[in-house]
């Protein structure tokens, strides 16, 4: 008479085989770290990506641990699909179906563990180079704040998933809470030991932009101690920007503020100095030759409204001199050879190109008619000497080839 067993039997280490146990630990163990290191290098690499045409994807302290964590967990998780994998491959079969069953967990385990790699990977690359890099990304899409809970879910999903075929064959409730046990011990470990320092990046990024920093940081301290102007940390971040999208609307609203009839205030005019002296990027440029449209600063003629709008020996016009004078700096700026291209800084670069092919003639014209109706206005003596600054008093020789 056939003995036919209809109980299943406790998943042990007799049943898997001995050697097939501890190989299958092993290999989870070193894919799982494998996997960590994949996440957290490639996450850094995207990341380098995103600041060639836009600005460098930064996270906040809470955002990094949450998808340190994240990255940690689905790896061990997905270790363990491994492990289940090499675990399933024994041949000893205690029920008619358990080969069936057997191979069910195989394909499972597999099919889990190349899916959700190919979505992380696919999703991490396509978001870096489609929205993340795209120039005046300003995180638009939030992960952490809109969707942390796929986050979470998916390596539940992924654990739950690949015990689920194995106990169409064993047992395995005791197991089952062991290896929660010891997957929170690896996820642990592994957020203390593959997770890749970001700071390093952030501080070779925020290098390339040091010259930026150093005059805005004591612009905006004169700016409190001086003036009692206080500028909120929003605002300065936004300043440090170079492309975003909050940042091009800063510049925007800057100029659009001193084409108002109204007086504009001292805060206004402080971030145009600053944004004028490291020639911040703007909108779109308008390639029509020599288009007044190309400015993306106040205009000459605007700058001088706003003078005319404050008393002579205001704080507000002692700066606003300071934007002429600024701007006349950022015309007069000399052309770098390309032989000494690597000695000067991004923003000497910047003002470079930018003085050489984003300043239109009919913006120098209209600097040069404000200098001279400056220049035949007395009160104004005591701030002249800032604006002298060119070797003539026209601007027909920057077109012959001269200086401003």
């Amino acid at each position: 008479m056939t003995n036919i067993r209809f109980r299943k039997e406790k998943i042990s280490i007799q049943n898997i085989g001995r050697q097939r146990f501890w190989i299958g630990i092993v290999a989870g163990l070193i894919s799982a770290i494998s996997i960590s290191l994949f996440f957290n290098h490639s996450r850094e690499s995207l990341r380098l990506l995103t600041s060639i045409s836009a600005d460098l994807l930064i996270l906040k302290e809470n955002e990094l641990q949450f998808f340190n964590y994240f990255f940690s967990l689905l790896s061990t998780v997905l270790g363990l699909t491994i492990t289940i994998w090499i675990w399933m491959q024994n041949k000893k079969h205690n029920r008619r179906k358990d080969g069936i069953y057997k191979q069910l967990s195989i394909t499972n385990a597999l099919l889990i563990f190349w899916v959700i790699l190919m979505i992380i990977s696919r999703f991490g690359s396509v978001l870096s180079i489609v929205l993340f890099g795209t120039p005046g990304y300003d995180n638009h899409l939030n992960l952490y704040e809109e969707y942390w809970i796929l986050f979470v879910l998916l390596p539940i999903v992924v654990f739950l998933q690949s015990w689920c075929t194995v106990r169409l064959v064993y047992l395995s409730g005791k197991w089952i809470l062991l290896s929660i046990f010891f997957c929170i011990l690896l996820v642990f470990t592994l957020q203390l030991t593959t997770t890749v320092n970001q700071e390093k990046l952030n501080l070779a990024y925020h290098h390339r932009f040091e010259n930026d920093y150093i005059y805005i940081d004591p612009e905006i301290k004169i700016a409190r101690e001086k003036y009692g102007v206080d500028i909120d940390e929003q605002t300065v971040q936004i300043l440090k920007k170079q492309i975003t999208e909050s940042s091009v609307d800063q510049i925007a609203r800057v100029k659009k503020a001193f084409s108002s009839d109204r007086s504009i205030s001292m805060d206004t005019i402080i971030l145009q100095k600053i944004i004028i002296r490291n020639f911040k990027e703007g909108g779109w440029y308008y390639y029509r030759s020599n288009s007044i449209e190309n400015w993306r600063y106040a205009l000459p003629f605007d700058i001088l409204k706003q003078i005319d709008n404050y008393d002579s020996s205001s704080n507000e016009t002692k700066e606003l001199f300071e934007i002429l004078k600024e701007m006349i700096d950022l015309v007069n700026t000399p052309e770098i050879n390309w032989e000494e291209y690597q000695n000067y800084t991004k923003t000497e670069r910047r003002r470079s190109i930018g003085a050489r092919y984003n300043i239109p003639d009919p913006l120098k014209e209209q600097l040069e008619e404000v200098r001279t109706r400056l220049l035949e206005d007395d009160r104004y003596s005591d701030f002249l000497k800032d604006l002298v600054h060119s070797k003539k008093d026209d601007f027909n020789q920057k077109r012959s080839g001269g200086d401003f």
